[in-house]
């Protein structure tokens, strides 16, 4: 991917209201929690993009939990 094409998507993002954060984590940790959730399923916990998505289901419920708590 070009920059430009970052820089489209960036933008994108941006305009939607929406960002891309890097956060390290403990991989086993996360993992655990995730799986107790049933947001991940215990055969996929290796898997970088499972785990990816597992924990944005979880922000976005976290997100929506205290934006209708508010």
């Amino acid at each position: 991917m070009g920059a430009a094409e970052r820089q489209r998507r960036y933008r994108r993002r941006r305009q939607a209201g929406r960002r891309v954060i890097m956060l390290e984590v403990d991989e086993v940790e996360v993992a655990a929690v995730l799986e107790k959730l049933h947001l991940l399923n215990p055969l996929r916990a290796d898997d970088d993009e499972a785990v990816r998505h597992a924990l944005h289901d979880l922000l976005e419920v976290l997100c929506r939990a205290m934006t209708d708590d508010a």
